[in-house]
């Protein structure tokens, strides 16, 4: 008796692309992700939570950033799949999180520690470093791997 199997190939699609010009290289500093982030995503002036991410090389160098979630006011929903789906995608061996605070307080809340491990969890089976999650409120932004979450 055969079996019948299917072969697949996979591609990626750009949903959607922007081409900014940075002044940066690799992302060495946190205030480099915080940086971008603001540049791309405008973290710091919107009005819902929004999630996003930077994919980086293994010398840190910029691959992509990407929109991964918009929430509400006070919240975004996402899950380590969601995540990790671009950074594959892009062969990626690294990732950089960051999101906003739209009340401008930058202190992380349960929820953002609780993912912050969970996403770097999942990171160390699939061999992607979450680097750090970056949280901006405003003009002022934290670390999490400066505060110790990481």
């Amino acid at each position: 008796m055969k079996a019948k199997i299917s072969k697949y190939g996979l591609r990626l699609v750009k949903e959607d692309r922007k081409e900014y010009e940075l002044e940066v290289e690799e992302i060495i500093k946190p205030e480099d992700a915080r940086r971008i982030f603001v540049e791309t995503m405008e973290l710091n002036n919107r009005t819902e939570e929004v999630l996003a991410m930077l994919t980086v090389s293994a010398r840190n160098s910029l691959l992509g950033a990407f929109e991964v979630s918009v929430g509400s006011l006070s919240r975004s929903i996402s899950n380590p799949r969601e995540i990790y789906k671009r950074a594959i995608l892009q062969n990626a061996a690294g990732i950089i999180l960051g999101h906003n605070h739209p009340s401008g307080a930058t202190k992380p809340s349960s929820d953002d520690i609780e993912i912050t491990k969970k996403v770097s969890e999942a990171g160390d089976l699939l061999g992607i470093t979450l680097h750090d999650h970056i949280i901006i409120g405003g003009d002022e932004f934290i670390s999490l791997r400066a505060e110790g979450y990481l």
